[in-house]
């Protein structure tokens, strides 16, 4: 089985969408164009914002299932975007790109944000889909660990409504 080392992720965030935006009520198969004037954050990732979505598996029994469990998709989720990365204190970008670009921490009335990860730096494409969503900012620890040791940060993002992979 051939294996690939994940080299050259990209992770754009931004407050603008030009097209059909990802999100509440947007059917997926209507998605596309891409975010506005977007923040890459890739330069500050350490690891994280994997892309992963669940199917919520419903207990149903119609009891003619010959005594045999049957489960039944239900709502599809995005799962939280974990992106852990390096603080950079020093040059000061991420944290006014948390704080001021995209709004910080999401409270009430808060407006969501989109995120594009790709596998690449490279166009998308079939070969190097856009993960696309709109997401809240659910967590964001500008730095951690104690003195003389690396400033690790984190940024937890929520997905909320329709997502999908873009390839163009």
């Amino acid at each position: 089985m051939a294996a690939f080392p994940a080299i050259d992720r990209t992770v754009l965030l931004g407050t603008a969408w030009t097209g059909t935006a990802p999100g509440v009520g947007v059917a997926v198969g209507t998605i596309a164009g891409t975010i506005t004037t977007p923040s890459n954050i890739t330069p500050f990732l350490r690891a994280g914002a994997e892309p992963t979505w669940s199917a919520n598996m419903v207990d149903f029994n119609n009891m003619g299932a010959l005594g045999f469990s049957v489960v039944l998709p239900g709502i599809t989720s995005g799962d939280d975007l974990v992106c852990d990365c390096n603080s950079d204190w020093a040059a000061s970008q991420l944290g006014p790109i948390v704080r001021t670009t995209l709004g910080g921490i999401a409270r009430p009335n808060t407006s969501p944000i989109f995120v594009d990860v790709k596998p690449t730096s490279a166009a998308r494409s079939v070969t190097n889909p856009s993960f696309v969503a709109a997401c809240f900012i659910k967590q964001w620890m500008p730095y951690g660990g104690s003195v003389g040791e690396r400033t690790p940060g984190r940024l937890v993002l929520a997905i909320t409504g329709s997502f999908t992979d873009l390839t163009s």
